[in-house]
C-alpha cells in the first residue's frame, strides 16, 4: 500500500526534475558565417572544391591555349547580376609543313602557339546558401602549346593532318569578393584563400583538314577545319582544392582569301587579305565562359617575300578584325601575321 505522503514527495521530486530540465540552456548552432570561416581556415580544399573552381579555371584557360580565333579584346554579357566579362588575348601561332621531308606521300608538320590571356569576370560562390557572395576574378594565363603531325593528300589540294598536342600553362588569379558578406569573409579568413597559382599540363589529339584553290587569275583561297580534344591536368597548385583533371572539346574553322594589289614594298608584292573564322566550344567550356561560340571577320595586308631576303619567311602582314558571338560577345583585334 502506497503512503499518500510518499506519493506527494515523489510528485514534488518529479516537478523539480522537470523544472530543472526546462531551465537548462540548449546550445545554439553556430552561425553560418562562423562555420564557413572555420572551415576555410581548417580545410580550404573542401571549400574551393564545393564551388567547382578547379574545373572552372581549366575551362576558361585550356581552350585559349590553342590556335584558332586570333588575338582579341572582347566582352561577353553575363546577365544583369554578374555584369560583363572582359577578355584580352595575345597569341602568336607558328606553323610549318616540311615539304622537303615528304616520305611516301606523308609530310611532317609542326606548330607552336604562344599565348597570354587576361580575363576579368564575376562568379557567385556558395549559391543557394545564406553565405552567397560575388567573387571578382582577375585571371592571367600564359601558355605554350606544341603540336606535331603528318599531312597526306587523299585528293589534289586537300590535306588531312592528324596532330598531337602537348603544352604547359601557368595561371594566376587574384580574386576579390565584392559583396559585403564576401568582404567580411575575406577579412576573417585572409587574402590567401582568394589568391591562387596553378601550373597545368595540356595534351590531346586534333584532326585538321585544309583545302586550297585559286580563283580567277591570282586569288588564293584557304579553307581549314580542326577538331580538338584537350586533356588538362593540374601539375602544381598553391591550393590542393584546385587539383583537377578534365577534358574539353572544340571545333574551329576559317576561310582566307589572298589577292594581289598593284603596289609593292621594297620590290616585294603587297597583297590584300580577307578572312573569317569561328570556334565552337563544348558544354563544360560554354558554362564557364558563358558563351558557346566565338567568331571573327577581318581584313589585312601582307608583303610576300618573293626575293627570299628573309630565310624561311614566306610573308608578313598586319590584320584587323571584329569579334562577335552569342551572349552579346563583341570586340576587336589588331594583329600580326606571318607565314613560314
Amino acid at each position: 500500500m502506497i503512503d499518500s505522503r510518499s506519493t506527494a514527495s515523489m510528485a514534488g521530486l518529479f516537478i523539480i526534475c522537470i523544472s530543472t530540465a526546462l531551465s537548462t540552456p540548449v546550445s545554439a548552432a553556430p552561425p553560418t558565417f562562423e562555420m564557413m570561416v572555420s572551415q576555410a581556415q581548417n580545410d580550404p580544399t573542401t571549400l574551393i572544391s564545393l564551388n567547382d573552381y578547379g574545373s572552372f579555371i581549366q575551362a576558361v584557360s585550356g581552350p585559349f591555349s590553342l590556335p584558332g580565333v586570333t588575338s582579341a579584346s572582347f566582352q561577353v554579357g553575363r546577365g544583369q547580376a554578374l555584369g560583363d566579362g572582359e577578355f584580352t588575348r595575345v597569341v602568336l601561332p607558328l606553323s610549318h609543313s616540311f615539304e622537303n621531308l615528304e616520305f611516301n606521300g606523308m609530310t611532317p608538320y609542326s606548330e607552336v602557339t604562344l599565348s597570354h590571356t587576361e580575363q576579368k569576370q564575376n562568379e557567385l560562390w556558395m549559391k543557394s546558401t545564406p553565405m552567397q557572395m560575388m567573387v571578382s576574378h582577375n585571371i592571367k594565363s600564359t601558355s605554350i602549346m606544341g603540336g606535331l603531325g603528318v599531312g597526306f593528300k587523299p585528293f589534289e589540294n586537300l590535306v588531312i593532318r592528324p596532330i598531337v598536342h602537348l603544352g604547359w600553362s601557368r595561371i594566376k588569379d587574384n580574386s576579390k569578393p565584392t559583396t559585403v558578406a564576401g568582404k567580411n569573409f575575406r577579412a576573417a579568413v585572409g587574402e590567401e584563400l582568394f589568391i591562387w597559382e596553378i601550373e597545368q599540363l595540356q595534351y590531346g589529339p586534333a584532326l585538321e583538314a585544309e583545302y586550297t584553290t585559286v580563283l580567277g587569275s591570282d586569288i588564293k583561297v584557304l579553307t581549314a577545319l580542326r577538331a580538338t580534344q584537350l586533356n588538362v591536368k593540374t601539375s602544381t597548385t598553391s591550393t590542393p582544392g584546385l587539383k583537377e583533371s578534365n577534358q574539353f572539346h572544340s571545333f574551329s574553322g576559317n576561310v582566307e582569301f589572298d589577292g594581289p594589289t598593284s603596289m609593292s614594298i621594297y620590290d616585294r608584292d603587297l597583297r590584300w587579305l580577307y578572312f573569317m573564322g569561328a570556334t565552337q566550344f563544348d558544354n563544360t567550356t560554354s558554362d564557364a565562359l558563358n558563351f558557346s561560340w566565338l567568331s571573327e571577320v577581318g581584313i589585312g595586308l601582307s608583303v610576300v617575300n618573293s626575293k627570299q631576303g628573309l630565310s624561311y619567311v614566306e610573308a608578313v602582314g598586319i590584320t584587323g578584325s571584329v569579334i562577335f558571338g552569342d551572349s552579346d560577345v563583341n570586340g576587336w583585334t589588331i594583329g600580326l601575321k606571318a607565314s613560314f
